[in-house]
């Protein structure tokens, strides 16, 4: 019966319950039973079908001619004993999978209105200085004790939040945004991942370059002029198990920010990228009198990053004539200095994690970290206003 049929239907008897079928190309189902009349273009309305079959809802669609219900009114026990007649509606119908170039497209249209969306609170400058943004080690996809893809979801909105309350009260004219790597979680690390990650790959690629637009659109809205940075890193490689398929540069984290880059080449000219060469493992760049280098960090020991940076040095790297050195991988925050150069302590700052945590780790060494997001300001080469947003709930 079609929604326009639904005013001639006389009153019948409740159907059967609850059922769902299908199959990965086409979910059918019956009985789904409501106190309210249910809008077929709200995706909500149908997730109880989508949980009991345990697939992914973004990747259906209701297929609209196939939509039925029929209503019943039925007696009702209310708060005070007495009973009513409530009205009740029953739903049927069926859900199609999307295919792969509807799925892109839907994605493309969904970035370019959320990158449009941030291109309209632009501020002019009023401190001379760079705001600089570290996100790192989302690892979208993951499973750990702080939750899965909703819990990292509701922490980086958090972050977002509180990130652009400090950008509002220390304005700046330009902005970086730094992504030191392990945008996504992969497959490849562990075996346990196959067991505990809660998103396909594809999805993990689609979450990611979602939470991308989103922080930099939040940036950008900032800032008369933004860049965006990111490197090659662990989780986020193409790889078999241990070993590394193709160059450096073969990267899911590098190639979700391509994506985006596209979407914002469309949408806010005034943000731009810096690559890394396809062979190298870091990049640099200038910002307000400091050379920055951004490396992911799996390749130096943990706590022993000077060593690693000397030989650095020594090879003439990205990152030898660099005076702040930003890295990731290790999931906690530090700020230590690293030897002089051009007459100035050089820095080396690892990010926190934004991640769900490491119970592995935790059992092996007792060690642990709040999530967190860094950000601070560049003024003539010195850093300044540095501000640790942490998320600690759920720990």
């Amino acid at each position: 019966m079609t929604l326009s049929e639904l005013a001639d239907r006389p009153i019948g008897d409740q159907p059967e319950p609850l059922k769902v079928e299908g199959s990965r190309t086409e979910v059918a189902f019956s009985g789904l039973v409501s106190g309210n009349p249910l809008n077929p273009k709200d995706a909500g309305a149908f997730a109880k079908i989508f949980e009991l079959a345990g697939l992914s809802q973004s990747e259906y669609r209701l297929i609209e001619d196939t939509f039925r219900f029929s209503t019943w009114q039925q007696s009702a026990r209310g708060k005070d004993g007495s009973r009513d007649l409530i009205q009740l509606y029953s739903y049927s119908g069926r859900f199609a999978r999307l295919t792969q170039d509807a799925l892109d497209a839907d994605e493309a249209a969904n970035l370019l209105l959320l990158a449009k969306r941030h291109n309209t609170t632009k501020t002019g400058s009023v401190v001379p200085a760079a705001r600089v943004v570290i996100v790192s080690d989302p690892q979208v996809g993951k499973v750990d004790h702080r939750g899965g893809t909703p819990e990292l979801l509701d922490r980086i909105a958090y972050f977002i939040a509180e990130l652009d309350a400090t950008m509002a009260a220390q304005p700046c004219a330009e902005a970086v945004v730094l992504d030191a790597g392990d945008l996504i979680e992969g497959f490849e690390n562990t075996k346990g991942q196959r067991h505990t990650n809660d998103l396909s790959l594809p999805s993990m690629l689609r979450v990611s370059r979602a939470i991308l637009t989103d922080i930099v659109g939040t940036v950008a809205a900032r800032h008369d002029r933004t860049r965006v940075a990111t490197c090659p890193s662990n989780h986020a490689a193409w790889r078999e198990g241990a070993g590394y398929l193709g160059t450096p540069g073969d990267d899911f984290g590098i190639d979700c920010h391509r994506a985006v880059a596209e979407v914002f080449r469309h949408s806010d000219p005034s943000v731009g990228w810096v690559w890394p060469d396809e062979w190298d493992q870091s990049v640099a760049l200038d910002i307000a009198g400091a050379r920055v280098g951004l490396t992911h960090g799996h390749y130096a020991k943990q706590r022993r990053f000077r060593e690693w940076l000397a030989g650095q040095a020594l090879g003439s790297t990205v990152l030898s004539d660099c005076d702040i050195i930003v890295s990731g991988h290790y999931h906690n925050f530090i700020v230590e200095p690293v030897g002089f150069i051009n007459k100035r302590e050089r820095v080396h700052i690892q990010a926190p994690t934004m991640d769900n945590g490491s119970e592995w780790w935790r059992a092996l060494t007792g060690d642990d970290s709040a999530p967190g997001l860094l950000t601070f300001t560049i003024t003539d080469g010195q850093i300044g206003n540095l501000r640790l947003i942490q998320h600690v709930a759920g720990r």
